[in-house]
């Protein structure tokens, strides 16, 4: 693995002024002088910033027509008089400002998630202790400081930029989270509410208490607890345990050491090690042609483990049950018999490091917490607009350029600092080929089968930088048939467009045939890889999502549209085309082509190759169950991708503290996770709401137009979907233990949808229903049913599972304490139970909670949890007295 780490240079203000100067002109003010390079190293190191959110219901949304809008000013605070101009502050923000407003400021946005702030020619200079300020209206809300990016950088003309020093987060040293002390995200209601119809009142702490709080739970029964839970568990109380201490004597019939390894090395951290002295424990492999793959029994009875799989598979998954039945404290595995196998055959985890590069280190370690738990699939995001991740042979550019960020905007050495990236050390890098080896030999000896995802058309800025700077360069050298093979951009097109996340150059020229070129050049090099690595390449994903107005004006298209034997008339079928033609390419290469549901949904289906799978990532009150329907109906493989319940980048609580997008989501914990029935999609409507709390109506049944033509068909007869995957994208996870902490626990209640369908779901209904939350199809007793599974889950997940992380380093999110006050006293619980939680009352010390807490007038108490080995406490919350009522 390659890391680069560009350090903060002059040369690289020379393209970055001039840039953007053109977009915000700064005329000069006669009592002031040009800053130079001592100021602006002065003023980057001691100026203050605040990003601070005023509402997220403002009176109006001046510039913006979207049905959400915050309002939020930057404050700039100099602790000196300076009277200089010529400075420009770029920074990132996720939604560019609709209008702004300031008295001597100005706001522009340049690209991506890129602005800058420069003075204006009211501008007079900073003086000693009084703040510049600049108000902005954004077409989106603003509900947690995950959003604001860290590392304004200061620039000036000639002069070397500077991060500037107040901008920069920092992890704190007790709990291990960031902390970003120029963000001001109150979390007020009178704030925080973002509409008229927003529920946030529903999520506060002692609402909270009611929700998670479990009582007299009979806590010694998750010692026969495994997560995920199995098909069918029998327990014999009567039976002795087994203690494994002395280790493990393992006998393997049918299956080589090398297919179950890896599983017996995580039993063997736990604490269960490999000796002849230990318990016997016998694996066996003895399939038959009807057998389900990845199915097992596993029995603990008569003094030994005996284990009986379907395949290699279903035996490494034997053991790893073995590992979930065993507690740590004890060491010891209780009595059991389990006959179990997959709910679904595709069980995956979505790992995004294109925007924010995850280590190799973290990438392996991930694979072995995802085979843990039953998980199969790593759909491994290695290409975005903000980074390259992998070595392709021949396409050094792709690496040298695009693997890495720094304070540039022209792209020429690496690209642009997008997502606060000025200060990247841990953030950018790429796999080299020997790494790629390692990643792929580390998932086959884990059962885990990686699926490449290089995004395009859409998502390719990387790319498309990259080869021109490898145009341009092969041009300066005369070989330009050379220069021109694997271009993806038209020189010559002036298109004005704005991709999703604000791009204006990011789309590969689906006209141009060096564009194809390039695809099949390394989507070859890809499957290359996997091939040496012993692990064919079987479903390569193409992305195809979110393309937005490119090609327009671009002479390669227009000459490629007026070309009647293309099949293609218009620009908008564009995007369709590059699918339909990309997916026969990979197609001819004997693999599946899998893609984003909005890309594949342009396609015709007789252009298309007869194998597709279609990750489906519309939300639940988005009708995602009739785009999974459409697609079903195509004869496609679905793979479920729901944001509101797979994201795993969104945030577990609605805090301002937590961190993570809520696009889609304003809260996905454990629960809402486990919650969810992904067999029945729009049956989820009578529980589950919109993104501000509203109920909404999930119609399934038969659709007509007025022509009667179907407009939606409920899924075909006996359908059911591949299976389901968690994503974790990294736009704001900028370290490997911040990624851990988004993806743990929640993982676990993810991987238990994967793998257990539950008795208490509600099954599809094949003639089409209509949900909402009147209807009843999830009876009161599904639902008690339903709530005694999560009580079983979320007690093995504190209880056994969290030991097992403390022991093994993960670096999971230790839950926010919520309190109730009741009768005067101060009451206290989290989602996970069995944790210590301590307390205290003003500025005093810590103390253990063990009963309610006694109020006393005027003063604060804090709350806090801990990690079951109580090295590592979570966020510290200050209970809300005031405003309950009964005090």
């Amino acid at each position: 693995m390659r890391v680069h780490k560009r350090a903060l240079t002059g040369r690289v203000v020379a393209m970055l002024l001039p840039s953007i100067m053109l977009a915000s002109p700064v005329w000069a003010n006669n009592s002031l002088t040009k800053i130079n390079q001592q100021q602006l190293d002065r003023l980057a190191d001691t100026l203050d910033v605040k990003y601070r959110l005023l509402s997220n219901m403002p009176e109006q949304c001046p510039g913006s027509t979207a049905e959400f809008c915050y309002h939020a000013q930057i404050e700039l605070t100099s602790p000196f008089t300076v009277n200089v101009d010529g400075w420009k502050i770029l920074y990132s923000q996720v939604y560019p400002s609709s209008e702004t407003k300031s008295q001597q400021l100005t706001l522009r946005h340049f690209n991506g998630d890129l602005n800058h702030i420069a003075p204006n020619q009211a501008f007079n200079g900073f003086k000693a202790g009084e703040s510049q300020v600049i108000e902005m209206w954004v077409g989106s809300s603003l509900l947690n400081e995950g959003e604001l990016m860290p590392n304004y950088i200061l620039t000036a003309d000639g002069l070397a930029p500077k991060v500037i020093k107040s901008t920069q987060s920092y992890i704190e040293a007790d709990t291990g989270l960031e902390i970003k002390p120029y963000a001001a995200v109150s979390d007020s209601e009178s704030v925080m509410k973002s509409h008229p119809e927003d529920q946030y009142g529903q999520h506060t702490s002692a609402a909270l208490f009611e929700k998670y709080t479990i009582d007299n739970y009979p806590v010694d029964s998750v010692k026969h607890a495994i997560v995920p839970t199995p098909n069918a568990i029998e327990v014999f109380e009567r039976s002795a345990s087994l203690n494994l201490k002395k280790g493990l004597n393992v006998h393997l019939v049918g299956l080589e050491y090398g297919e179950v390894a890896a599983a017996l090395s995580r039993l063997a951290e736990l604490g269960a090690k490999q000796s002849h002295d230990g318990v016997k424990v016998i694996v066996k492999v003895s399939g038959t042609s009807e057998g389900i793959a990845g199915s097992y029994q596993l029995d603990t009875r008569k003094g030994k483990v005996f284990i009986e799989a379907q395949d290699s598979e279903g035996a490494f998954y034997g053991l790893q049950s073995l590992a979930s039945l065993l507690s740590l404290d004890t060491m010891q595995v209780p009595a059991v018999k389990v006959v179990d196998e997959p709910r679904y055959e595709y069980r995956g985890l979505h790992l995004d490091v294109a925007r924010n590069f995850r280590s190799k280190e973290f990438v392996l370690r991930l694979m072995g917490k995802m085979a843990a738990y039953k998980l199969n699939k790593l759909h491994f995001h290695l290409a975005d607009d903000e980074g390259w991740r992998i070595e392709i042979p021949g396409l050094p550019e792709l690496t040298e350029l695009s693997s890495h960020r720094c304070i540039d905007l022209d792209d020429k050495d690496c690209l642009q600092p997008q997502l606060g990236s000025a200060l990247n050390a841990g953030r950018d890098g790429y796999y080299s080929l020997s790494d790629y080896q390692e990643i792929l030999n580390f998932a086959k000896q884990h059962h885990i089968e990686v699926i490449p995802s290089l995004d395009m058309p859409g998502h390719s800025r990387a790319a498309v930088k990259a080869m021109e700077k490898r145009f341009y360069t092969l041009s300066k050298q005369g070989e330009h048939a050379a220069a021109k093979q694997f271009l993806v951009s038209d020189p010559k097109d002036v298109t004005e467009y704005r991709s999703i996340q604000h791009y204006n150059d990011n789309t590969l020229n689906v006209c141009m045939e060096s564009t194809y070129a390039f695809v099949d050049k390394v989507i070859s090099e890809v499957a290359n890889q996997h091939k040496k690595a012993g692990s064919p390449l079987n479903i390569y994903h193409i992305g195809a999502d979110e393309t937005a107005g490119a090609w327009v004006e671009s002479p390669a298209c227009k000459q490629f549209i007026a070309d009647k034997s293309n099949d293609v008339h218009e620009v908008e079928e564009l995007t369709g085309y590059f699918i339909e033609r990309v997916s026969r390419m990979i197609a001819a290469k004997g693999i599946e082509v899998a893609g984003w549901n909005d890309g594949l949904s342009e396609t015709r289906q007789d252009k298309m190759p007869n194998k597709v799978a279609s990750y489906v990532w519309a939300t639940l009150p988005q009708n995602a169950h009739k785009v999974v329907s459409a697609h079903a109906r195509r004869g496609w493989d679905i793979i479920l991708a729901t944001p509101d319940v797979t994201y795993l980048d969104f945030p577990y609580e609605l805090d301002p503290k937590e961190s993570g997008y809520k696009w889609g989501s304003r809260r996905t914990n454990s629960q809402t996770i486990f919650e969810f029935m992904p067999d029945n999609l729009p049956a989820n409507a009578e529980f589950k709401k919109d993104t501000i709390g509203r109920n909404y109506v999930a119609d399934d049944r038969t659709q007509v137009d007025e022509n009667g033509k179907f407009v939606h068909q409920p899924l075909p007869e006996g359908f059911r979907v591949t299976g389901i995957q968690g994503h974790l994208w990294s736009e704001v996870i900028r370290k490997d233990h911040l990624a851990e902490y988004m993806l743990f626990p929640r993982l676990l209640a993810l991987a238990e949808k994967a793998w257990h369908r539950a008795s208490w779901e509600v099954p599809y209904n094949y003639a089409g229903e209509k949900y909402d939350h009147t209807t009843n199809f999830l009876t009161a007793q599904k639902r008690a049913l339903r709530d005694r599974q999560w009580h079983d889950f979320i007690h093995a997940v504190g209880h056994k599972e969290l030991e097992k992380f403390d022991k093994l380093g993960v670096f999971y999110r230790i839950p926010n304490v919520v309190s109730k006050v009741i009768d005067n006293k101060l009451h206290a619980s989290t989602i996970i139970p069995g944790l210590p939680i301590q307390y205290r009352v003003g500025n005093g010390s810590w103390l253990e909670y063990s009963a309610p807490v006694d109020l006393k007038a005027g003063k604060n108490i804090e709350l806090r949890a801990l990690s079951p080995d109580r090295r590592r406490p979570g966020r510290i919350e200050l209970a809300d007295i005031e405003n309950q009522t009964n005090l």
